[in-house]
């Protein structure tokens, strides 16, 4: 075995800070995708939420439910956004349309989400 020093150098120039802290709200963010006005979408995957939040992130700033149920419901529910319900969601994507995909883990499906509901 040849002994010596571990090859990985950490690149310099970066920073890391907290942008949204989901502790304090109840929020368990899993995934994130960044819109193209911005904002960011948060999936909650443990409470089966998708929430967004403004670019202009601040100590005021609060995320809105866009989907999902403020109470932590999961199920396979389709219909308007406060009445779809999701279980466990795992991956998050938009299209250039605005169109929100959700792979729903465990009622393994895809879902849409759009402003028609």
């Amino acid at each position: 075995a040849i002994a010596g020093k571990s090859m990985m150098k950490f690149e310099s120039g970066y920073n890391v800070e907290t942008v949204f802290d989901g502790s304090k709200l109840g929020i368990e963010p899993y995934a994130v995708e960044v819109l193209s006005n911005g904002e960011l979408l948060i999936l909650d995957s443990a409470n089966s939420n998708i929430y967004r939040i403004s670019s202009s992130l601040s100590l005021y700033s609060r995320p809105k439910l866009v989907a999902g149920s403020a109470e932590g419901y999961s199920g396979h529910v389709d219909g308007k956004l406060r009445e779809a319900r999701m279980n466990h969601p795992k991956g998050i994507t938009v299209d250039d349309r605005g169109n929100i995909y959700v792979a729903d883990i465990m009622n393994m499906a895809i879902r849409k989400i759009s402003d028609s509901g």
